[in-house]
């Protein structure tokens, strides 16, 4: 069947068409779903965020502890823009919070100039039975060895790495003895061999990342209150 000039130029147009709104529905489910992401100190909120960071990656250069990644190509409208991942390296609430002296476009606060002011999120305990504590099992090599390999490179981390195979064979509170929060035990306790999230937790991430069967785990953007009501209806 032969097809005209006309017939074809309406054909391209409609594909044409259907690849912007396939491409455009992309990007937005992408937006739609950034409320799990883990930003810096000092975010603002998400749509606010995405429209003042200029994807520098200032904030990933100064990080001392390498707790900052770029989003990939295929994060649509979020690509280049900060995040922390948790389970690969939680943000330790450095003194001066040096990301949020780093970036120039207002993308992360400079009204946060202390942890104490930091809104990240909150942690959530998932079944909690299967806390090392809880279960009286002591904190291994392999275990060690696994968070170490988060990163070894400034002399934070490796002041870390001490600490962390200072732990070895010791009952585990990696959670507790290493959450960056100034009064550290307003944001996270142990509770018979538990741990439990304190009203002052600022989601920073730590905790999750420490934890060794990794039964923590970040909401972010979200305040104790909001969630712990939510919890106990």
């Amino acid at each position: 069947m032969r097809v005209n000039r006309r017939t074809f130029q309406k054909s391209m147009i409609a594909l044409l068409v259907a690849g912007i709104y396939s491409g455009g529905a992309f990007w937005f489910a992408r937006l739609a779903h950034s409320e799990s992401r883990l930003r810096p100190p000092g975010a603002a909120d998400e749509q606010a965020f995405l429209a003042s960071c200029i994807k520098c990656g200032q904030c990933v250069q100064v990080c001392p502890y390498h707790s900052l990644i770029l989003l990939d190509a295929d994060q649509g409208l979020a690509v280049g823009t900060p995040i922390v991942d948790p389970l690969r390296r939680g943000c330790y609430l450095c003194d001066l919070l040096p990301c949020v002296l780093a970036c120039p476009s207002g993308a992360l606060s400079h009204d946060v100039t202390e942890a104490r002011q930091v809104k990240m999120g909150i942690a959530v305990v998932d079944n909690p039975r299967q806390c090392l504590s809880y279960q009286k099992e002591p904190v291994t090599q392999t275990m060690v060895d696994r968070l170490i390999a988060h990163g070894n490179q400034s002399d934070v981390e490796k002041d870390l790495a001490n600490q962390l195979n200072a732990a070895v064979g010791k009952p585990c509170t990696l959670c507790l003895d290493h959450c960056p929060y100034p009064d550290k035990t307003s944001a996270i306790t142990m509770q018979n061999f538990i741990p439990e999230i304190g009203k002052n937790c600022v989601g920073c991430g730590v905790c999750a990342e420490l934890c060794p069967p990794q039964i923590i785990r970040m909401i972010p953007r979200k305040t104790y209150a909001s969630v712990y009501e939510n919890l106990r209806d």
